[in-house]
C-alpha cells in the first residue's frame, strides 16, 4: 500500500485488502491471517499526512495452553500521523508505505492470550504432596 506524496493533494479515501501471510513467520503465536481490509482517509495538512484507518482482519492464534488454533476476529481504528516533526508517529517518506505500519498495529492490537474451548480442562500444576518427613503431621493435627 504505497502512495506517492504528490498524488495526495487533498483527502484520499482508501478501501484496500492486504495479504499479510508472509509476515506471520515473525510472530510466534500467529498461525494464520486472512487478508486484512483497510478503510479510511489520508488527510494531508501542514507538511503532515494523517491516516484515519479502520482495520478488519481474521487471525488464527495459538491457544496459550494447548497451542490449538483459535480463530479471532480483530477490528480496530487508528489515527496515524506521518511528518517530519518530533511529535508525529512516523517519519513522512515518499512513497508513503502503510503496509508495515498497519501490520505492526495488527500485532499490537491482537490479544496477548487466547484459549481454545478445550483448554479449560488442561492443568499443568500437579497436586502438591507434603514432604515425607511431614506426612504424618496432618494426621496429628486432624486427629
Amino acid at each position: 500500500m504505497k502512495y506517492l506524496l504528490h498524488d495526495l493533494k487533498e483527502t484520499t479515501s482508501i478501501d484496500v485488502t492486504c495479504d499479510y501471510r508472509q509476515y506471520i513467520g515473525h510472530v510466534d503465536d500467529m498461525l494464520d491471517i486472512e487478508p486484512a481490509r483497510i478503510q479510511g482517509d489520508l488527510v494531508p495538512s501542514d507538511g503532515r499526512i494523517t491516516a484515519h484507518l479502520t482495520v478488519d482482519v481474521r487471525l488464527v492464534l495459538a491457544c496459550a495452553k494447548t497451542l490449538k488454533p483459535v480463530p479471532h476476529d480483530l477490528h480496530f481504528t487508528a489515527e496515524i500521523v506521518f511528518g517530519d516533526d518530533l511529535d508525529v508517529d512516523y517519519r513522512l517518506e515518499d512513497p508513503l508505505d502503510l503496509t508495515d505500519v498497519i501490520f505492526g498495529y495488527i500485532v499490537s492490537e491482537k490479544p496477548y492470550n487466547v484459549y481454545h474451548p478445550d483448554a479449560k480442562d488442561v492443568s499443568f500444576d500437579q497436586e502438591k504432596k507434603p514432604h515425607p518427613a511431614f506426612a504424618d503431621l496432618e494426621k496429628l493435627i486432624k486427629g
